[in-house]
């Protein structure tokens, strides 16, 4: 286990992050191949003294606990929690379960955050509702690089699910349970740190989601 203190930093954005914008239809296969590299963390989540509490009363709740770290949010907002594993090619896996009832929401994994904790960086994100979605933080808002759409891929509610982000160089791509979804090119970051994000568009809703068996290799595109 890659053991390093995550940071928690907590913003409130105006802007709609996960509610269905345009149909999309993805790429039936990923356009370029890449292949694993350097494991650089393998994190169970066993050891809450590797992860940052915070304890926003009702409104808020994250740690470590019963090996998972747990993300409890009930307002509108976004959150991530952010690790110092500094990298700029990599493959970052995690699996999810969505705890709460309420399904119009966000959550998952981040590559090339910010290392100054301002939340700008790549956010692949599903819902509850069985949505997907690749966003840009610009440190105010959540940004479309792929629209949210609907996928057969995504186990809906309360449920568990893998997702595989894959940030080489300006590629980005989404894999859920296996299954590739989306693909895209950006060129907004090149490096940054690893983060988990959890996402609520309406007061009064909560989203409870625990994230387990994280993973970050470093990658690179495979040759012809």
């Amino acid at each position: 286990m890659v053991r390093s203190s995550f940071l928690l930093i907590l913003i409130i954005l105006t802007s709609s992050c996960i509610a269905s914008l345009e149909t999309f239809q993805p790429a039936k296969l990923p356009s370029v191949g890449y292949r694993y590299l350097d494991l650089i963390a393998d994190e169970t989540f066993d050891n809450i003294g590797d992860w940052r509490t915070y304890d926003g009363g009702e409104n808020l709740y994250m740690t470590v606990e019963d090996g998972v770290y747990r993300i409890d949010l009930s307002q509108r907002q976004i959150v991530w929690t952010q690790a110092p594993i500094q990298h700029d090619n990599v493959v970052i896996e995690a699996t999810l379960t969505q705890r709460s009832d309420y399904n119009y929401n966000a959550y998952g994994i981040a590559c090339r955050l910010s290392p100054s904790n301002n939340g700008r960086g790549y956010y692949f994100l599903i819902s509850g509702d069985g949505n997907y979605t690749i966003r840009w933080n610009n440190g105010r808002s959540l940004d479309d690089i792929i629209p949210a759409s609907p996928s057969s891929a995504i186990n809906t509610g309360q449920a568990k699910n893998t997702i595989r982000a894959v940030c080489i160089d300006d590629y980005l791509a989404l894999w859920i349970n296996g299954t590739f979804v989306a693909e895209a090119y950006d060129k907004k970051a090149s490096d940054g740190v690893v983060g988990l994000s959890g996402v609520m568009n309406y007061e009064g809703r909560n989203l409870t989601v625990e994230f387990d068996d994280l993973k970050v290799w470093t990658s690179t595109f495979t040759q012809d």
